[in-house]
């Protein structure tokens, strides 16, 4: 039997071999992944813009400072207003010395109120303390509360029995002012008091004198002053 020859065979194994190394060849590289920590060389990573913060406060917000404008002032009020009062206490004749504990029934606070401008508050102060006759040490400093100085608990001995109670005051000064600015006039007003907190002490039914306050103390305490 006559054999074929090998050469197409030897043929066919050298085309596929070519085949096999021109596709390899034509694959894609694998690109390695980086180390952490590492950084890609890639030119599509751009780095990152950190968004930016806006500021809490814009300028707008804050209204001018007006340090040197002339302070002229308005209306001024002064008045003793009730901050404290003690519960009714009964008393026998022979009761002796009695503690007696104010509450509040209002509170004052000290403040200085622009529109549009900013002022030193001390300044306000020391102003209007020239414009009464004051010290500037008399008037209470802005951000001051009458609740934060309220007297301590009072003994006190009444002669006789009947029902009594304590009060206790400050005397307010309101007043409202024009401040002129470089931008025009600006308004104002303070809210402060003069000196320290003062207490009295009321009996149910004596009458209790002229002063507003301590009348408006003896209506709470003691109730309607009939007949006057």
């Amino acid at each position: 039997m006559r054999r074929r020859p090998a050469a197409p065979v030897l043929g066919t194994l050298l085309v596929a071999a070519v085949v096999g190394v021109a596709c390899m060849t034509a694959q894609p590289r694998q690109v390695r992944a980086a180390a952490p920590g590492t950084r890609s060389a890639s030119p599509s990573a751009a780095p990152s813009a950190s968004p930016s913060v806006p500021s809490s406060a814009s300028p707008s917000s804050v209204p001018p400072s007006c340090g040197s404008g002339a302070l002229r002032w308005g209306a001024v009020r002064q008045r003793t207003q009730l901050t404290g009062l003690s519960p009714v206490v009964a008393l026998g004749e022979d009761d002796g010395w009695t503690t007696f504990r104010d509450v509040p029934v209002r509170s004052v606070v000290a403040r200085v109120r622009t529109s549009g401008t900013h002022l030193a508050q001390r300044r306000v102060l020391a102003s209007l303390a020239r414009h009464l006759g004051y010290d500037t040490d008399d008037l209470t400093a802005p951000g001051e509360d009458t609740a934060r100085h309220a007297r301590p608990p009072e003994r006190t001995r009444f002669h006789g029995a009947g029902r009594f109670a304590t009060a206790e005051a400050v005397r307010t000064v309101d007043a409202s002012f024009t401040v002129t600015c470089p931008d025009g006039d600006h308004y104002g007003s303070v809210t402060t008091w003069l000196g320290p907190v003062h207490g009295d002490s009321l009996a149910c039914g004596t009458d209790p004198g002229k002063e507003p306050w301590l009348r408006e103390a003896y209506r709470l305490a003691c109730g309607p002053l009939t007949g006057r």
